[in-house]
């Protein structure tokens, strides 16, 4: 069966837990292209963002092409970073106390035992800012105390004075390399997230329900992909569950449908005993046969739940979705440029909707902007990136169209 290169695409795309607007976003997408251009020999024309502050959708249009192929997609942004920016303008006192909180309301569920079941590299990266601070706390108030001796009348109240007010000195830091305030918002926001506690959130998910049902019943293109990264993967299920509810043939009839979640976070609310609307969509989508669902996740990414099935792993049935895929972000830089960052884990995580600057069959610009399609580029990965030539030139006759796209995550596997 001969391959059908895709010439149109649309792409919808969430992020996670930031507060940057559209056009920072579309400039850090800028920034990236010329690293695509580079991998692939391709060259890519970018156009300014177009901001609907009504709807919170962003759209910039790009028209890449190689030697032989050239594809026009539209880009659409569902923003919601608006609804999170009050965490980060919260007194210091408030995000301790409402970190903490969020500490307890996770580990007093229970979720803090699921984390440990499904990825105890997660359940680490979750406790890690909580007992960062507390050793702050520990080690200011027993240098203090050795310090003061008995010079002072009440000097461990001193002492512990001395320890709070390392963690306050803590959390005045920038944010860079410790992100301990950020992570404190982060729980925060989560716990709103499973308790249904943040304001607006329905209301602009429903929003974005709409405009992607909007989209779908006029689409032009060959593909949708809608893209979930990081907490944005929660976002995206729960918005394509929308859609499916406001229009039962959506994914049915018309362009198909990819479902793209990476570097997802979206266990992190699943796995909570209250996230009961978030099982909800989750099991909706897995169990619809119409839309494709395609998660990568990665071992150096300790923000996503690495070898985990977001479906089974909060107790579903499963449906054989998502198709899971084990991706190396070392196989996606240069030596020199993963040396430098692999410790960022936070720049590790962006990755995935980063450039590459070595040819890989996960690509985010490639999925986005380049000829295959999402599913054979997921089947066929040695021909997702042998089938484009040193020149740029795309040969779809290398793709094994036989091939069916399996999840390969496994908590037994080995990581190659």
């Amino acid at each position: 069966m001969a391959v059908e290169p895709v010439k149109k695409r649309d792409v919808v795309f969430i992020c996670g837990y930031e507060i940057s607007r559209p056009e920072a976003h579309h400039r850090r997408f800028a920034k990236e292209l010329p690293v695509f251009e580079a991998t692939w020999n391709a060259k890519a024309d970018l156009s300014p963002p177009a901001v609907d502050s009504k709807t919170n959708v962003a759209l910039w249009k790009l028209r890449t092409r190689g030697q032989n192929w050239q594809v026009d997609t539209d880009y659409r942004m569902f923003w919601w970073g608006d609804l999170i920016a009050p965490d980060f303008e919260l007194s210091d006192s408030r995000r301790l106390l409402v970190g903490w909180a969020a500490l307890f309301d996770f580990v007093l569920s229970g979720a803090i035992v699921e984390y440990f079941r499904t990825n105890w590299r997660y359940a680490l990266f979750f406790l890690y800012p909580y007992v960062l601070m507390a050793l702050v706390a520990f080690g200011g108030f027993y240098i203090s105390r050795r310090l003061l001796g008995g010079m002072l009348p009440f000097a461990d109240i001193v002492a512990a004075v001395i320890g709070v007010a390392c963690v306050y000195g803590l959390l005045k830091l920038p944010a860079k390399p410790f992100y301990v305030g950020y992570l404190l918002n982060d729980w925060y926001f989560a716990s709103d997230l499973v308790h249904h506690r943040r304001a607006g959130l329905d209301e602009r998910l429903d929003g974005f329900a709409r405009e992607l049902v909007e989209l779908y019943r006029n689409a032009k293109s060959d593909e949708m992909v809608i893209v979930g990264h990081s907490l944005g993967a929660v976002q995206a299920v729960d918005v394509v569950a929308r859609a499916k509810r406001l229009d039962p043939e959506f994914g049915i009839r018309g362009v198909p449908v990819h479902l793209l979640t990476v570097g997802s976070s979206l266990l992190k609310i699943g796995l909570h005993p209250k996230a009961t609307a978030l099982r909800e969509a989750v099991r909706a989508v897995g169990s619809d046969p119409h839309i494709a669902w395609y998660e990568f996740q990665a071992i150096s990414d300790i923000v996503n739940f690495y070898k985990s099935n977001p479906v089974t792993d909060i107790g579903l049935p499963a449906t054989g979705k998502p198709i899971v895929q084990i991706v190396r972000v070392k196989h996606m830089l240069k030596p020199e440029t993963y040396k430098g960052l692999k410790r960022d884990f936070f720049r590790v995580h962006r990755q995935f909707v980063m450039g590459n600057e070595q040819r890989y069959f996960y690509d985010y610009y490639m999925i986005c902007c380049g000829p295959l399609p999402l599913p054979l580029r997921v089947a066929d990965q040695n021909g997702a990136v042998k089938s484009f030539a040193p020149n740029g030139a795309f040969d779809p006759g290398v793709i094994d169209t036989g091939k069916t796209a399996k999840s390969v995550a496994s908590k037994k596997s080995k990581v190659s």
